[in-house]
């Protein structure tokens, strides 16, 4: 099944950090594909504030053999977004787009192994 990767930020008035995290994303679609982690594409979207939109980045992928697009939410927390606006913006997405199938998953701060990055990280200073 082919499949495409979203990974969301909230998004931000400054375009410098808009374009920070674009770059990241960059790199983790470069990553991917060393790694054997085979997606057709893997695409940033933004919450809100920046572009694109979860529903402009689905459109990007309207002409190429996607079944399945798993939105990674890149946030810290289970706060509102993450609980209630991300996927009340799937529902939206699901239902312009029923060829595809899109899915949440877990979002980042929720990671098993993130405390030892940050200690990894703190490592480096």
């Amino acid at each position: 099944m082919s499949k495409a990767l979203l990974i969301m930020a909230h998004g931000s008035r400054s375009e410098t950090a808009n374009d920070e995290f674009r770059a990241l994303v960059e790199k983790v679609a470069e990553s991917a594909h060393g790694r054997g982690q085979e997606y057709v594409a893997v695409i940033p979207c933004f919450l809100e504030l920046a572009q694109p939109s979860l529903i402009e980045a689905i459109q990007q992928l309207e002409h190429q053999p996607v079944k399945t697009v798993q939105l990674y939410p890149l946030f810290f927390n289970k706060g509102k977004h993450v609980g209630r606006d991300i996927p009340a913006q799937i529902e939206e997405a699901r239902e312009r787009f029923p060829g595809m199938r899109v899915e949440q998953l877990d979002y980042f701060g929720n990671s098993p192994g993130l405390a030892d990055f940050v200690l990894s990280h703190l490592s480096t200073f």
